[in-house]
């Protein structure tokens, strides 16, 4: 089969890229990995900085700090493996192009799900087992171009390897020189390890959008995709020159709100996501059975003068506004909702939105085309359809990552206009891909005191490599628009962040108090934001694990959830309840717990995750797990002000803290936290048997008789049977604080394979 050349004639960069990576010995990364970032300044990266002089010093910062960040997430991938699978693979031809070997690979139907483009394969010609001092000598990574029926076409670079960030720097390799002569004579072994490589309108080129929690992000992105499409400029071009169009006359403020508000229905109302329900066992997001929605046929007469790029660092994030939009469409020029055209490309899309992704489509316009053409598809064929998919839709949506792939770059036409969601939560050169399309306008929208990028380098982090555009933009002075009407909590929980996070700047919608009351909220302990501290609580550290558990905490979370569940049913959901924690152990245990108790429904009457899982969700009610306990050390990256922001964050009705209070106090923000549910009296002191604690007797003490009475002191509570009086044992106070308490450094997060 003929070679695609024009999917070579890229950007010189990506070539640049591509030869390094590809060049990398596998074993000599694993051997001189740099887990603890101790030696970040000996390393002669250079630290990011809120400004540049040029283009040169900007380069030089950031491209051996992504260098850097990419050989920590293959050897991150490989610790995380536990099981080798290896395969004998043939080659069935090898061209070459530009400096690259171009191999076609076999592979079998059952790795359709598990091999994806742009992954990085391992080509060895022998097995090598972990541990063994025996290490192959012919070996190199190749690069997943696309994927045939039965074949791999691979990309693979054996010219020579470099050993620095330094294209000028390439030296021969014996290695390369074998596996060079093995892919162009015979069959190749492939370790399956796979390894990913992955406001309102402006006249301004960059326009930064801050979405505090429950703020309705993606309503707003709605929002800017209808009046992108649609509006209507105040100055237009002909060819007579510059003409100005007939406006009506200035309207007082007040009626400019009103008209704003018939104008841009989008942007009101209820918080969407009060309006759906998710069903038990959904994941919060998405509908879980069949795939209703369809976009609309839309009038081929229809004109459009801008195209739009969505992107997002996540395949679920994506998908959560390509299904909105689906859902609810935008707004044309007469305030008419209608679905335009759109395509969402990459890798696994989510089940809801199946029917306009790339594959789906392409399929589709296939069997218009009949049978016969389908059969005799080739890969030239393919890549037209796909380019026809594209020029009809409007709006594309892409990972970040992916609208770097060839799909788009070998696109004609460009985008206008690119949007990026979550974009303070991905780091520089990753939101820098979709800018390649030569558009006119960005819009970051994201909150840099939410979760941060995911970076797995310690050098790399502690060099600022994961400090966002949207983040360098804000502290070089750049004007930030900030959504500040909040639809989602109960105002108690809304106050606290609002305060310690936003400069109090939060407000709560007009109905949202009414919205988020509840039944239980009668008792101040399942109050809509209550502290517990399990002062006798032990933190430990599971053998050759990195992460931290805490037994007591997870006895008492059981003992709480009982007795909700039992005084309150419909709570019995895990699209209602939610257990959240910052370690994964902690998660893992709970998880096993509620399976014990509950058995293989355990994940339909509760949700149980990390808080880097959580990220953009909600559920009516969520217990938080601290976990860290400990007379002297510190609480590690539970001290991230952003992971706290988030875990307090996805509840409406009620989030219940469970932790240590001495030693949560070693940190500002919690002590904060723990002073601001002192002056509320919703903390509480808790000790064994925790099933005294919420004992018929101590609940009705709790019980708040009058919505506007003064609530009693927690501290006056009877002994509730524990032998504790909890009036006595008075906090200690604040301790000065590291900001890396122990500096356990451990991730909680993942990377969504796109």
């Amino acid at each position: 089969m003929a070679v695609d050349k024009d999917k070579l004639q890229e950007d010189a960069s990506i070539v640049r890229f591509c030869k390094i990576i590809l060049g990398w010995d596998y074993f000599r990364l694993l051997k001189f990995s740099n887990k603890n970032g101790k030696d970040a300044a000996a390393s002669g990266l250079k630290e990011v900085k809120a400004t540049y002089k040029d283009v040169d010093d900007y380069l030089a910062t950031f491209e051996p700090l992504l260098f850097e960040e990419v050989k920590a997430q293959i050897v991150q991938r490989k610790d995380e493996e536990e099981v080798t699978d290896w395969k004998l693979r043939l080659v069935m031809e090898c061209n070459e192009a530009d400096g690259f070997h171009l191999p076609a690979v076999t592979y079998e139907a059952d790795e359709e799900e598990s091999i994806s483009q742009n992954d990085l394969l391992l080509l060895s010609k022998e097995e090598f087992k972990e541990g063994s001092k025996k290490l192959p000598t012919t070996y190199a990574f190749a690069l997943v171009e696309h994927r045939q029926k039965n074949l791999l076409r691979l990309r693979m670079y054996l010219a020579g390897e470099f050993t620095q960030v330094n294209p000028d720097v390439e030296k021969n390799s014996e290695r390369l020189i074998r596996m060079q002569a093995l892919i162009t004579s015979s069959g190749t072994a492939v370790e399956k390890r796979l390894f990913s490589i992955k406001a309102g309108l402006s006249h301004k080129a960059f326009v930064l959008i801050q979405g505090p929690p429950g703020t309705g992000k993606t309503q707003t992105i709605l929002g800017l995709l209808s009046a992108i499409l649609h509006a209507t400029p105040g100055r237009v071009h002909s060819k007579s020159g510059l003409l100005e169009l007939n406006r009506g006359p200035e309207l007082p403020i007040e009626e400019k709100y009103k008209h704003w508000g018939w104008a841009s229905p989008w942007l009101m109302g209820t918080n969407p996501r009060d309006i759906i329900m998710p069903i038990d066992g959904d994941d919060g997001f998405f509908p879980t059975t069949g795939n209703e929605l369809k976009p609309e046929v839309v009038n081929s007469s229809r004109k459009y003068r801008i195209r739009v790029l969505v992107c997002a660092p996540s395949n679920s994030a994506l998908d959560e506004i390509v299904f909105r939009l689906m859902k609810t469409g935008v707004r044309d020029e007469n305030v008419r909702a209608y679905t335009p055209k759109i395509v969402r490309i990459g890798l696994k899309p989510h089940h809801s939105i199946e029917a306009v992704s790339m594959d789906y489509l392409v399929n589709q316009k296939r069997d218009l085309a009949g049978d016969k053409q389908k059969q005799g598809s080739t890969g030239r064929d393919l890549d037209s359809i796909r380019a026809a998919v594209l020029d009809e839709a409007v709006i594309v949506f892409s990972t970040l990552s992916f609208s770097g792939s060839a799909v788009l770059t070998k696109l004609n036409t460009g985008f206008d206009v690119v949007i990026i969601d979550e974009a303070a939560q991905a780091v520089e050169p990753a939101t820098l891909v979709p800018l390649a399309s030569g558009c006119k306008q960005v819009f970051l929208i994201g909150d840099p005191v939410q979760l941060p990028a995911t970076v797995i380098s310690p050098v790399a982090e502690k060099l600022g490599y994961g400090t966002s555009l949207f983040k360098r933009f804000q502290m070089a002075g750049y004007p930030v628009k900030m959504l500040k009407t909040q639809y989602r909590m109960h105002p108690e929980i809304r106050s606290f962040p609002s305060k310690e996070f936003y400069d109090e700047a939060l407000e709560d919608g007009s109905d949202v108090e009414d919205q988020t009351t509840r039944d239980w909220h009668k008792y101040r302990c399942f109050g809509p934001f209550c502290v517990f501290d399990i002062y006798e609580g032990k933190e430990s550290q599971p053998s050759g694990s990195g992460s931290w558990v805490n037994i007591d905490e997870i006895e008492f979370i059981l003992v709480m959830y009982h007795k909700l569940i039992t005084m309150y049913p419909e709570l019995r959901s895990s699209s209602q309840f939610a257990i959240i924690s910052p370690y994964r152990h902690q998660v893992k245990l709970l998880q096993e717990r509620f399976q014990d108790t509950f058995g293989v429904e355990s994940k339909k009457v509760v949700d149980i995750g990390t808080i880097d899982g959580f990220q953009g969700r909600e559920k009516d009610v969520v217990i938080f797990s601290c976990v860290r306990a400990s007379k002297d050390r510190g609480i590690g990256f539970v001290s991230d002000f952003r992971r706290m922001n988030v875990g307090i964050t996805r509840a409406k009705s009620s989030v219940l803290v469970v932790g240590s209070a001495s030693t949560l106090r070693r940190d500002e923000h919690w002590s904060n936290l723990v002073e601001s549910a002192e002056k509320r009296g919703c903390f509480f002191k808790v000790a064994k048997p925790y099933a005294s604690f919420f004992s018929d007797e101590y609940l009705e003490f709790t019980k708040v008789i009058d919505k506007d009475a003064q609530m009693v002191d927690a501290n006056d509570a009877p002994e509730n049977n524990t032998g504790y009086n909890m009036a006595e044992d008075a906090d200690q106070g604040p301790v000065e604080d590291n900001e890396y308490g122990d500096g356990d450094g451990e991730f909680e997060g993942g990377f969504d394979d796109d």
